[in-house]
């Protein structure tokens, strides 16, 4: 089995033990946030991100400056579990 089938039989097993109504939800905003357009505007790989600051998981402010300062870096945005 590839990835992709790995991640299709993850994502049936998890949603099956969930909430149908929070399936439904989540199903809808994954809809809504293709149907934005927003994956034709994301960077590619090896783009070169804009400046920003954000909070970090122990609520530091850090900004990417500041960061790539220290040497290469690899950026997640954690969205949260659903």
């Amino acid at each position: 089995m590839g990835l992709r089938e790995d991640l299709t039989a993850l994502r049936m097993q998890r949603e099956a033990n969930r909430n149908p109504d929070w399936v439904r939800i989540m199903h809808r905003a994954t809809d809504d946030l293709r149907d934005s357009g927003i994956a034709q505007r994301v960077l590619k790989p090896g783009a070169r991100a804009p400046e920003f600051d954000l909070l970090n998981a122990e609520g530091e402010r850090r900004s990417l400056q500041e960061l790539r300062a220290r040497g290469p870096l690899v950026v997640n945005f954690y969205r949260g579990v659903w």
